[in-house]
């Protein structure tokens, strides 16, 4: 079964991996200081830094995993199409009656 987003996985596949690239970029650019001297010159890593790197690598590692697995990601979300069927027959109407509201 495809659907019709599975035309556009190469386009949502080229955005991320462009948008990843510029992330590491951003993160790990040398950044620019008035120090003339190569030692001087690196910039103090901090915390937000830190965090900002451990994000990086995490949301990395799961755009990995969707983009190269993702038939096992699909079957992770979804059920089989008899608990399925059964689930949406039995939730075709839900009538909520609280007693002493009108």
């Amino acid at each position: 079964m495809t659907t019709f987003m599975a035309d556009y996985r190469p386009i949502f596949m080229v955005v991320t991996v462009g948008l990843l690239g510029s992330a590491f970029y951003l993160t790990y650019r040398r950044r620019p200081t008035s120090a003339s001297t190569d030692e001087a010159a690196r910039a103090p890593i901090t915390r937000a830094t830190r965090l900002n790197r451990i994000m990086l690598w995490t949301v990395t590692v799961v755009a990995l995993v969707f983009l190269f697995c993702p038939q096992t990601v699909m079957s992770l979300f979804t059920t089989t199409e008899e608990t399925a069927d059964e689930f949406t027959v039995e939730m075709t109407r839900t009538v909520i009656q609280i007693e002493g509201m009108t």
